[in-house]
């Protein structure tokens, strides 16, 4: 107050007004503070998704469904089928236990990756992909929104399935960590991984660094991190290998449906039959997913047994205009800083 009373001086008679902003821009995003750009995303990505339960027969199901095109026009949304996931039952359950009592005998090897995957394993994929606020800002930025938006997706599927946890079938099982209160199948864990690394690998191949579109490589080691983060939480004693299974393809999916919401390149349906799902079977992200094409396979088996399928559809409306800005910056982030001009 006292600085502005000493320079103000006599009232200007005459000064030029600024110019109107325009409205409704995403341009203006990155003049916001991180929070506000967040909510802006995710006012862009909630109205995409419902869910609803199916509980009446013998194993309890969900569905979770697509919004048909971005904006509905001032007319009712219509939605589509993007996922259905059926619970296994009790007994195929304790059959796992058997991958819980395998994985708790090297806790003592992970329990330092565990600790530090409980938040957002974001800083284990900047071990692959070179992220840093400074560097890849509006990527991180991404990544955040859509696991802010998965977060919803995987609370509501989990309750309506109502899966037990690994510490309610024995009292052997010792959770390293505390076990969440929520229900177990599908795994939060590796539903956000498996996001991430999708997420990451579509911008990598979009920026055309040769190094990225050469070489299906890199989309290897994102899942792979993707399935070490997943499998730690069997390691940890809060998961079973069929909750991974089921999480991996809401991952995938999502990561999919957030592409196409953002940049219009088609979604995925998926399917997850737990009922089917072989519980000798551990779980590996191979029978899901190709790094080569990016793409989630058609029929999804293990252990001799179907349990999952994909089916790929085509864009069905316009993009969300802040998260094509977003995307598009991201994507940007991962291109070579062209040579200076002289």
């Amino acid at each position: 107050m006292t600085n502005r009373d000493g320079i103000v001086g006599a009232t200007i008679d005459k000064i030029t007004h600024p110019n109107a902003a325009p409205p409704n821009d995403p341009n203006a995003l990155k003049r916001l503070s991180t929070d506000v750009q967040t909510a802006l995303y995710m006012s862009e990505l909630a109205p995409t998704v419902d869910v609803t339960a199916q509980c009446g027969g013998a194993t309890p199901g969900v569905t979770v469904w697509r919004r048909d095109g971005i904006s509905a026009g001032g007319k009712a949304p219509k939605f589509s089928e993007m996922m259905e996931m059926t619970a296994p039952n009790i007994k195929q359950l304790a059959d796992q236990m058997n991958y819980l009592e395998g994985y708790s005998q090297i806790r003592g090897d992970r329990a330092a990756e565990i600790l530090g995957q409980i938040s957002l394993p974001i800083p284990f994929f900047a071990t692959i992909g070179y992220m840093d606020p400074s560097r890849t800002p509006r990527t991180l930025e991404l990544l955040n929104a859509a696991t802010m938006f998965s977060f919803t997706v995987i609370q509501r599927t989990k309750f309506a399935l109502a899966v037990k946890r690994p510490i309610e079938f024995s009292p052997q099982v010792q959770p390293m960590i505390p076990t969440p209160t929520h229900a177990s199948l599908p795994s939060g864990h590796a539903t956000e991984a498996f996001l991430i690394a999708r997420i990451l690998w579509k911008l990598l191949r979009e920026s055309q660094a040769p190094q990225y579109t050469d070489d299906a490589y890199w989309g290897e080691m994102l899942m792979r991190q993707a399935s070490r983060v997943a499998i730690n939480r069997t390691v940890a004693g809060v998961h079973f290998p069929v909750d991974s299974a089921a999480g991996a393809l809401l991952g995938l999916t999502l990561a999919e449906h957030i592409h196409d919401v953002a940049d219009g390149c088609g979604w995925t349906s998926s399917v997850f039959d737990g009922t089917s799902f072989n519980s000798e079977s551990d779980f590996e992200w191979h029978a899901l997913y190709r790094p080569d094409g990016d793409r989630i396979r058609k029929k999804i088996e293990s252990g001799g047994a179907q349990w999952g399928s994909s089916k790929k559809h085509d864009h069905d409306g316009t993009s969300a205009a802040m998260l094509n800005w977003l995307w598009k910056q991201a994507v940007t982030e991962w291109r070579d800083v062209p040579a200076s001009q002289d």
